[in-house]
Order: C-alpha cells, then structure tokens, then sequence
C-alpha cells in the first residue's frame, strides 16, 4: 500500500472520531446518560422488513444480533432513565451495496418531547457535528432544511393518496397512473414503496438542502404513537437522496404495542419469515415510561458520507477502504 493511501485511511479515521467526539459532546452536555445494551438476544424485533442475523454458540441458540438497539433502550428507560443515547454496531440481513453494509453504526437517542421537537435536535445535532469535521458540506447543512409532509408528497407526485386505500384499490390507482412491474399478488407495503420509489424519492432528491419527510403510515411503524387513524408521528431525515435518520413519537401503551407486534408476525408469517417470539420484559416494561418519549436513529456511516462528499459506503468504512486500496 502506497503512502497516498495509508492518509487517505488516517484521514478518514481522524474525521470518525471527530464526529464520534462531536456526537458525545452533544449529549453529555444536554445532560444525556450513555447506555450499553445487549447486542445478543434470544428474541429480536418482528418488523416484517429487517431481518437478524443468528449466531449459535456451541449447541446452544439461536441468538440474535441486534438490530438497533431500541428493545435494550426502552428497557433502560423503564429503569427510570429519562434522556440517554448509545453508538453502537447493528447487524442486519442486507445486500451489500453501495449505500447498505450487514454491519454499520448507528446513534440511537431518547428523550422527554415530541417528534416535532426531535426534528429541531436533529438539525442542531448534525449542524454541530459538521461543524467539528470542518469540511466543506457546511455550506449545505447551513443552508435551507425543510419538513414535507409524505401524504401531500404522494399526492403531489401522483395525484394517489395510498394511505387510506385498500391493496386491492391502491393497485388499480396505480395501474391507472402508468406504474409499472406490478403484481397482483404484492402487498400493501409492496405497492406504497414502489410508488414511494417511483414518485417521491425524484421529489427528494431535487431538495437542494436536508429534508424531513413527516407523518409515515401507521402499518409500516409498530412502535411509534399514531398521530390519525393512517398514520404516526414518525420524521425520516433525507440529506443528498440518503435516508439518515429516522425518529417518532413512542409508542407507550402495552396493550397496543402487543397488538402490532402480532400484526407484524402474522406479516412475517406471509412472507416466509422466520417469526420470534415476543420480548414480554421490553411489554412489561412501557408501563413504567412516564410522559411523552421521542426516540431517533441516525446511521453514523451515512451521514460521514455525507459530510465527506462521498458516493459510497465503502469509502467510509475503514476496512473496506484498506482492502480497496491494498
């Protein structure tokens, strides 16, 4: 390996700790508790589109790698905790592309307020953070941010508002509109992602700044607070076409959140999936998380990629980067 390439590696590991270093700060200073949760489980969560990866040790599993740390977290604000974070390695089943890795780093944070009030820490949070790298995507967190609402989106874009309308009629819509490579075998969510891909990430991608997109479909979130009967009080944050953040009002009632967990599985079980069983420390535990909790995640190697100015993930990765480059 060359000299060019062996600072190119330092720099990138330099910029990493800098924002590791910016992202402690942040919290420490707001008064945040920083938490380790467990990254094995014998349970994982039943979202019908994340899958884990199982690990086996000796005769024993399988276990579960986490795949973010939110079971673990709401655990610990059942404690009686009130605002914490962790940066931690998530495991997921993911095709390795240029924007996907089965293992990655992900911030994670919870705390008294709203969805609307996490936005705003968002934006400070990211603004500190590439204040401290010092490159020149300032310029572009600096600049205009704005909050779209996704029903309107759709609408805008196609003229079809998915979210109150059956799969059946949701799919006729869709024909008529011109979209193609439909089935009439897909899904609900199969539908509202490719019209979602085909009509409104375009739309994003012209954003000449960050962009929240607010207000997702309640059968895609199971753990965030409904807002109406079609949707939750859920924000995804999208810098230079990349999904970097995701956040939303928790949802703290028992009953309910049992309720979707079982919808969830009954999704997994269409699909194939394997179906785990449900985490009743994690239920037993919401009771005792007082008021209103907002909670967000952030893949930390997304967004170095953005503030770097990179294309892929890899170029971010420090392991990936030395075995391009040896």
């Amino acid at each position: 390996m060359g000299g060019s390439s062996k600072e190119s590696i330092v720099d990138l590991l330099k910029a990493r700790d800098a924002m590791l270093r910016a992202i402690r700060r942040f919290f420490l200073d707001r008064g945040f508790v920083e938490v380790e949760t467990e990254y094995l489980s014998r349970s994982a969560p039943c979202d019908p589109y994340i899958d884990p990866l199982g690990v086996f040790v000796g005769d024993s599993g399988p276990y579960y790698l986490h795949t973010s740390p939110e079971v673990g977290m709401k655990k610990a604000l059942a404690s009686g905790l009130e605002r914490i974070f962790q940066i931690c390695k998530v495991f997921r089943v993911e095709d390795l592309e240029e924007v996907h890795s089965v293992e990655f780093t992900m911030l994670e944070w919870y705390s008294p307020g709203t969805y609307m009030e996490a936005m705003e820490e968002t934006r400070t949070l990211i603004r500190s953070v590439s204040g401290s790298l010092k490159r020149p995507s300032r310029q572009y967190i600096d600049g205009p941010w704005r909050t779209l609402e996704l029903r309107q989106l759709f609408l805008d874009g196609s003229g079809i508002d998915p979210f109150p309308l059956s799969a059946d009629v949701l799919l006729s819509r869709m024909k008529e509109r011109g979209i193609g490579g439909l089935s009439e075998k897909e899904t609900w969510e199969d539908l509202f992602f490719k019209l979602f891909i085909q009509e409104v990430e375009p739309r994003v991608h012209e954003e000449e700044g960050p962009c929240f997109i607010k207000d997702w479909p309640a059968a895609l979130t199971a753990m965030a607070k409904r807002k109406d009967p079609d949707t939750v009080e859920r924000f995804e944050l999208y810098m230079k076409g990349l999904e970097i953040a995701n956040g939303y009002s928790e949802l703290l009632d028992a009953n309910e959140q049992r309720t979707r967990c079982m919808e969830d599985q009954k999704k997994r079980k269409r699909l194939g999936k394997e179906i785990f069983p449900l985490d009743e420390e994690f239920l037993e535990g919401l009771p005792r998380i007082a008021g209103n909790r907002v909670g967000v995640s952030i893949g930390l190697d997304r967004l170095l990629m953005v503030l770097l100015g990179k294309k892929t993930i890899d170029e971010v990765l420090p392991g990936r980067l030395r075995l391009r480059q040896a």
